[in-house]
């Protein structure tokens, strides 16, 4: 059995940086129409749910704008991800929530064989056009549903690595993990990575004087 590979570390520095290439990375731009979708199909909207109105969130360029801009998020994935080709030479991978395509792009620069990126959210039509222009469709297929009711193309049974940006708010507030669950239990080969695979939650109890002023000493 050969021994297990060792995990490259890289320096922070050049992350958002380095030197261009030929082809410049794809700057989003609003163009006035990042709304929600809307059936075109003649019937009446049906009333949102609470789960629509939590893709809707996503569907706008401000959010990923904020999310991309957040360099220890960002820059932590492209280090794990591209300082790691070893893990990615070759392989299928599958990108949960996949959002603008950052993580897509960063598996199909590391050397996956093929990256399938699934967006519930309006964004991902804009990611298949930034995937594009970054001449990645050859690499990465960005599919539009839910993870729970897609299928992948045919031929496409297992993947090898999953990836995805799950956490949110106190680690657990987006309640992305079930479908990273979903996804691995269906999809990932025995033997197969998830990035990131574990998570640490510390909690300490503290006091708000001014809040419990504000709102419990209110009432007596």
């Amino acid at each position: 059995m050969s021994a297990a590979k060792k995990v490259v570390s890289m320096n922070d520095e050049g992350l958002f940086g380095g030197k261009k290439t030929e082809k410049e990375d794809v700057a989003m731009k609003s163009n006035g129409n990042d709304k929600s979708e809307k059936k075109n199909d003649g019937n009446e909207e049906k009333e949102k749910t609470s789960a629509d109105y939590y893709f809707d969130s996503y569907s706008h360029f401000g959010i990923h704008e904020e999310m991309l801009k957040d360099k220890v998020r960002t820059g932590t994935y492209q280090k794990a991800i591209m300082s790691n080709p070893h893990l990615f030479k070759d392989k299928i991978v599958l990108d949960i929530g996949c959002g603008t395509g950052i993580l897509s792009l960063f598996a199909a620069k590391a050397g996956a064989k093929h990256v399938y990126g699934i967006e519930m959210a309006g964004i991902a039509h804009s990611a298949r056009k930034i995937v594009a222009e970054n001449g990645f469709s050859d690499k990465v297929t960005i599919i539009k549903g839910k993870v729970e009711e897609i299928e992948l193309p045919s031929g496409v049974n297992k993947v090898d690595i999953i990836i995805s940006e799950w956490m949110g708010y106190f680690l657990l507030y987006e309640s992305m993990l079930n479908t990273v669950l979903y996804a691995r239990d269906k999809w990932l080969r025995p033997n197969g990575i998830i990035m990131p695979d574990k998570a640490r939650m510390y909690i300490v109890a503290i006091e708000d004087g001014e809040y419990m002023s504000e709102k419990i000493n209110f009432w007596d």
